[in-house]
C-alpha cells in the first residue's frame, strides 16, 4: 500500500493515538511473528486503518498491553495491540499486498530496492496467496489491467482509478469476512482516493523520469496553467471520493475503537488531501516501499 490514509493527530485525543499507535504496532509485530521480522518494513498507515474496520467487522475487540519492540528495546514499555484472528488476517492481506506493490514498481523501471523487495517478498507472497486465493488473482487481475490502461494511455481518470478501487474493495472484503453496500462503496472510494493522492504526490518525479502519470497522461510539460487545471481536478476528484466515503462510513455500525477511526475519516482523509495539494505535487510520503 502507500501509507495516506492516517489520522490528524493534532485534532485527535491522546487516548485515542495511543489507541491507534497500538494497532500499528501490534500489526508489526503479526508481521515478524506470521513471516519474518524484516517483512515489518511492510506496515504502513492505510493497513493499520483497515485492521480496525476488520476488528469492527468481524466483531472481534481488540485486546492491549505493555510491551517493548525490538527496534526500540530500551525505555519504557508502550500499549501494542495483542496479536489476534483479524490481524493475522491483515498481515496475510498486507503481505498479498507489499509483494504486488514491489512487483507493479519494478515492472515501472524501479530500482535495485524493489527488486530486492520482490525477491524477499516472494516465498511469503506464495504463502499469504495459499489462505487468499481469490484476493491474490484479483490484485494481480486488477493491477494488469492497470497496467494495459497506462500502457494505452488512457485519459479517463475514472477508468484508470477503478482497477486499483476495485482491488482495494476486494482486500477489504476479505479482512471483514463480510461484505455490505457501505463497506464496498467505502473501499471502492478509498482506493480512487489513494490511487489519485499517489497519481498527484508523483507528479513531477513522473514528468522529469517520463512515466505515466494519470493527471498528466500525455506527459506534456506543466506550465503554471496547466498545472492550475491538474490542481483543481485532483481537489475536485479527493474531496467528493472523501463525501462519499464518510457517507457510506455514517451508515457502518461502529463499536470498536471508534474513536481513531473516526478521526481517519472525518479528519485525516481531508488532512492529508490538503497537506498533498498544497505540495503541489512535492511528496507526501510516508513508507519504506
Amino acid at each position: 500500500m502507500f501509507g495516506y490514509v492516517n489520522v490528524d493527530k493534532p485534532n485527535m485525543l491522546i487516548k485515542d493515538f495511543t489507541e491507534y499507535k497500538a494497532y500499528y504496532c501490534g500489526l508489526c509485530k503479526t508481521l515478524g511473528r506470521r513471516y519474518s521480522q524484516l517483512t515489518r518494513i511492510t506496515v504502513n498507515f492505510d493497513i493499520t486503518f483497515l485492521t480496525i474496520l476488520a476488528h469492527n467487522y468481524r466483531n472481534i475487540p481488540a485486546t492491549f498491553d505493555n510491551d517493548r519492540c525490538v527496534i526500540h528495546p530500551v525505555g519504557k514499555k508502550f500499549v501494542i495491540a495483542n496479536n489476534d484472528p483479524v490481524q493475522e488476517i491483515v498481515a496475510d492481506l498486507n503481505i498479498i499486498l507489499g509483494y504486488h506493490k514491489a512487483l507493479d514498481d519494478v515492472l515501472d523501471g524501479g530500482n535495485i530496492k524493489y527488486k530486492a523487495v520482490k525477491y524477499y517478498l516472494k516465498r511469503k507472497f506464495l504463502n499469504a496467496s495459499k489462505k487468499f486465493p481469490e484476493v491474490a488473482k484479483s490484485v494481480e487481475t486488477h493491477y494488469e489491467n492497470l497496467r494495459n490502461l497506462e500502457k494505452n494511455k488512457e485519459t479517463s481518470l475514472e477508468k484508470l482509478a477503478d482497477p486499483f478501487a476495485k482491488l482495494l474493495m476486494d482486500v477489504c472484503i476479505a479482512a471483514a469476512g463480510r461484505t455490505d453496500e457501505n463497506l464496498e462503496n467505502l473501499s471502492y472510494n478509498l482506493g480512487k482516493w489513494i490511487y489519485v493522492i499517489d497519481a498527484y504526490d508523483d507528479l513531477l518525479d513522473d514528468l522529469e523520469s517520463n512515466k505515466f502519470n494519470p493527471l498528466n497522461p500525455a506527459g506534456q510539460p506543466i506550465d503554471e496553467t496547466k498545472s492550475q487545471s491538474i490542481y483543481e481536478i485532483t481537489r475536485d476528484t479527493l474531496f467528493n471520493a472523501i463525501s462519499c466515503i464518510r457517507e457510506a462510513y455514517d451508515g457502518m455500525n461502529i463499536t470498536i475503537s471508534e474513536g481513531p477511526l473516526s478521526n481517519i475519516i472525518y479528519c485525516g482523509l481531508y488532512s492529508k488531501s490538503n497537506a498533498v495539494l498544497n505540495n503541489r505535487g512535492g511528496k507526501g510520503k510516508r513508507t519504506l516501499l
